[in-house]
């Protein structure tokens, strides 16, 4: 069983692990493509290169001289 978000209903859901419907192994993440109870398939990416990557895309912009603490 996984514990999935669906992005539609922004709700949690238990999903059972018969509706993987393919995993794929990239060299950042691994993505998993679910189909969810709301009728839909989605895909759920996990890594630690892949969420780096999306701390580094997310992390606020400082102005050049300015220390990080400010």
């Amino acid at each position: 069983m996984l514990l999935v978000t669906c992005p539609v209903t922004r709700t949690d859901e238990l999903v059972a692990d018969r509706r993987v419907r393919s995993v794929v192994n990239h060299p950042t993440h691994i993505a998993l493509h679910v189909e969810c109870p709301c009728g839909a398939v989605h895909v759920y990416r996990t890594g630690r290169r892949w969420e780096a990557a999306r701390r580094r895309r997310e992390a606020p912009v400082r102005p050049a001289g300015q220390p990080a603490g400010v």
